[in-house]
């Protein structure tokens, strides 16, 4: 069901070419949907970015220790489960 729900999501998004401002705690799920990633903690910014570069190289070490934690985290980066 989650797959369908972003594929919809990423459809709506590339056809009527609309920002989608999606909040998450899981960084696995944004990774496959967003283009930009900005990892907050009680409203603080810890780090923003490009979804592949704060994906695969995280500078702040909060966002690694998110990214550590996130089950499935080996995945096909950009690919819908």
């Amino acid at each position: 069901m989650q797959a369908q729900v972003l594929e919809l999501l990423d459809d709506v998004k590339q056809r009527f070419d609309l920002a989608v401002l999606f909040i998450t705690h899981d960084l696995r799920v944004a990774a496959q949907i967003c283009d930009r990633i900005i990892v907050m903690e009680k409203g603080i910014v810890f780090e923003a970015g490009a979804t592949h570069r704060v994906y695969t190289a995280p500078q702040h070490p909060y966002t690694r220790a998110l990214l550590d934690a996130a089950p499935g985290r080996n995945f096909a980066f950009g690919k819908v489960p």
